[in-house]
């Protein structure tokens, strides 16, 4: 077990065994939203503290300045730095580990400048290069000091790597025998720790067929094998992450569809050893016996219908679902499967264009981020039968706009499974024992402000758990306080709550 879940194991156990009687606001921060900087945002470090930082919106000059806050877990500023960045370059991408946080900022031309920043130290490491020509990177993953990018040139997937250490960048081709390049997609990309691993998930199409791949790497990033996960398998992994389970062996799990569809229909869950796959098994969604649960009894009544009916032509009823599915646990010899479920959610904005001097009205369709809905747990013994599930209920503060993992768990020295996360307002615990029943289940609201005058008449949150027995929350909002002086009634800020439970 690596450091990193070491300290989740005990950071969930102690909160389970306070048992929990009371939640408040420990700390509270604020930030002007119109004091000279923009985008703020946070990173956090356990422990360690947490790093904010924003962009000044200073547009003279050829450079733009980054400002990075730090501070400790008594949200106590310690230590204040600068980032330089040429004007044309725009933060792409980020990523943290425990204790480090990796900004990747790019311009048009492919001209790049990437930071390193110590959480505890506030020592900052920077590189400058440039992508190879007409490289667009979608990700960054970091193991050892090695960065990887996930890129494409043209219609083709590339690995774009760059030591931290050496400042040695390589370009990395993924090709694989019988396949043209621009049928190759890069699925995702995993870092794991246990086994000094990085898994690079390709998605390779040969006419009607779509197979998945891994191409294993090590902390170095040299390449360790190749193989074909799904070969002889019809579905399509529309999702994969892979936990470790020693001496060379794996279970991945994920979602599935048919070819044809762009959602996911169920979930799968499979066992390797090397380049030897010892099962692949396939559960569709509603094989789940409390799945839908959650749903009011009149629109779970209508689902079985249709699915009996179908079943009756000796067809498979199937339920189209997003699903951020966590690494697989095992819990007493038993695989235990997590995953939360999520839509895409949209608004409708107005718009207005001139031509020839004539306004027009129009309208447009504008993606709103991610709704979550509900969560699945389920077991399954060491072959990838389904043993029991549970469903339950979720619903984030906050729709982001990529797919997350809201939901920190954990196994206790009993054997249970402990999940902490955030519902609404409110922080909710529950544990469950090793056959899918609630052992216990506890909810508890918390106060947004610390002053009883402030009215929010806007909320953008995050409530995200930071370590032991704290919570930070963090977003925009826009409070109204009648009490305060003339011209201070209303004011429009970045928050930071430290929130705990005891």
């Amino acid at each position: 077990m690596n450091k990193k879940k070491q300290l989740t194991l005990l950071i969930l156990n102690f909160i389970f065994l306070l048992g929990f009687a009371q939640v408040e606001t420990k700390k509270r921060i604020e930030f002007e939203l119109k004091e000279g900087y923009e985008s703020h945002d946070l990173a956090q470090f356990k422990d360690n503290g947490i790093l904010f930082y924003s962009k000044s919106t200073d547009k003279k000059g050829k450079t733009r300045e980054w400002k990075i806050e730090q501070y400790n877990t008594s949200l106590e500023l310690k230590k204040t730095e600068f980032l330089t960045i040429p004007k044309d370059q725009y933060l792409g991408k980020s990523y943290t580990t425990d204790t480090d946080l990796y900004m990747f900022f790019s311009s048009k031309k492919g001209v790049y400048s990437f930071f390193k920043i110590n959480a505890r130290t506030l020592k900052i490491k920077k590189i400058t290069g440039t992508l190879p020509s007409k490289a667009i990177v979608f990700e960054i993953h970091v193991i050892n000091d090695i960065v990887f990018f996930d890129a494409k040139i043209k219609k083709s997937p590339m690995l774009f790597k760059l030591n931290l250490q050496s400042e040695r960048q390589d370009l990395i081709p993924i090709t694989l025998s019988g396949y043209d390049p621009k049928y190759l997609s890069i699925e995702d990309i995993q870092v794991i720790e246990e086994a000094n691993e990085v898994m690079v998930y390709i998605n390779a199409y040969d006419k009607k067929e779509h197979d998945l791949y891994v191409i294993q790497f090590n902390n170095e990033g040299d390449k360790k094998s190749t193989f074909n996960l799904t070969k002889g398998h019809d579905m399509k992994l529309s999702s994969v992450s892979a936990s470790y389970l020693g001496d060379n062996a794996y279970a991945y799990t994920g979602t599935y569809s048919d070819k044809s569809s762009t959602s996911s229909q169920g979930v799968y869950l499979c066992k390797t050893k090397g380049k030897i796959v010892s099962f692949f098994k396939f559960y569709n969604f509603l094989d789940f016996d409390k799945f839908l649960s959650y749903l009011p009894e009149k629109k779970q009544e209508k689902i079985e219908k249709k699915k009996v009916k179908k079943a009756k032509k000796g067809k498979e009823f199937k339920l189209d679902y997003r699903m951020a599915s966590h690494d697989i646990m095992v819990i007493n010899g038993q695989f235990v499967y997590l995953g939360e479920a999520y839509y895409a959610t949209y608004r409708t904005e107005t718009y207005t264009t001139y031509v020839n001097g004539k306004a027009t009205t129009s309208t447009r369709t504008v993606f709103d981020g991610y709704q979550y809905t509900h969560a699945v747990i389920a077991g399954f013994n060491e072959k990838g039968e389904k043993l029991w599930d549970n469903t339950f209920e979720m619903w984030p503060s906050y729709k982001p706009y990529y797919a997350k993992k809201f939901i920190t768990s954990s196994i206790d020295n009993d054997k249970k499974l402990n999940l902490l996360f955030a519902s609404r307002t409110k922080i909710k615990t529950m544990s469950f024992y090793d056959n899918g029943e609630v052992y216990k289940e506890n909810d508890y609201s918390y106060v947004e402000t610390n002053d009883d005058e402030d009215k929010v008449k806007y909320s953008y949150s995050n409530l995200e758990h930071w370590y032991d027995k704290y919570f930070l929350a963090h977003g925009r909002q826009t409070i109204k306080n009648k009490t305060e002086d003339i011209g201070k009634k209303k004011r429009s800020v970045y928050f930071i709550n430290k929130v705990s439970y005891r």
